[in-house]
């Protein structure tokens, strides 16, 4: 996924490097650590090699921690560009990816993660487009979150005092977006995998349509 020469739109994949025991805690309760990690290892490098089809757009890993940037490599190969996510809560870390975005130039950012195994590049280009409307785009959860955020001017409110991993979290954000005169577009509901449930979900939705 080469960067764009002229990244008037920019897409960020928040991700963990893919340790044992540190990813995919609430599967690895039910299923175990080893199989939590085979799943998150398998849904990220699925949700990456979805969204390289988008064009004219500077793609980058955003990973933690920062010292773990072999194992991304490994785990995601040498194409993606990559750099290290800010310290904080899961807010502050996805304001700072937009920051750094929108200072390299870019007009429209997106950030997603690696749990929403349905994201892929005709989802990002619907947000992309929605951002000509509007000033932020989400793209629902079914667990009250959200598996995308696009904004196309800073918005640092949009993440702030927000409960993160919350069934309100969606909730409260768009609260907060119309107290602040923000205008938000949504996009269709998706489910992350976060259970053991949603995982054998979709391996059998996987099974029933020959993925």
């Amino acid at each position: 996924m080469p960067a764009s020469s002229n990244p008037q739109r920019a897409l960020v994949i928040l991700a963990r490097a893919p340790e044992l025991g540190r990813v995919k805690t609430r599967l690895a309760a039910e299923l175990g650590a080893a199989a939590a990690l085979a799943a998150y290892r398998e849904l990220g490098a699925l949700v990456v090699r979805a969204v390289a089809e988008v064009r004219h757009c500077d793609v980058v890993v955003a990973f933690t921690p920062a010292d773990r940037e072999s194992a991304m490599r490994e785990w995601l190969g040498t194409a993606p560009r990559m750099e290290p996510q800010r310290e904080g809560d899961l807010g502050a870390r996805m304001a700072a990816a937009i920051a750094a975005r929108q200072a390299a130039g870019a007009a429209k950012v997106v950030v997603i993660g690696t749990d929403c195994p349905e994201v892929n590049a005709a989802v990002v280009e619907d947000a992309f487009a929605r951002l000509d409307r509007a000033d932020a785009v989400f793209g629902p959860a079914s667990d009250g979150g959200y598996y995308l955020v696009g904004v196309r001017r800073p918005l640092p409110a949009l993440f702030d005092r927000v409960p993160w991993s919350s069934p309100r979290t969606l909730a409260a954000t768009l609260e907060r977006a119309a107290a602040e005169g923000i205008s938000v577009a949504l996009l269709e509901e998706l489910r992350d995998i976060d259970t053991a449930a949603d995982w054998r979900a979709w391996q059998a939705s996987r099974a029933g349509t020959g993925r």
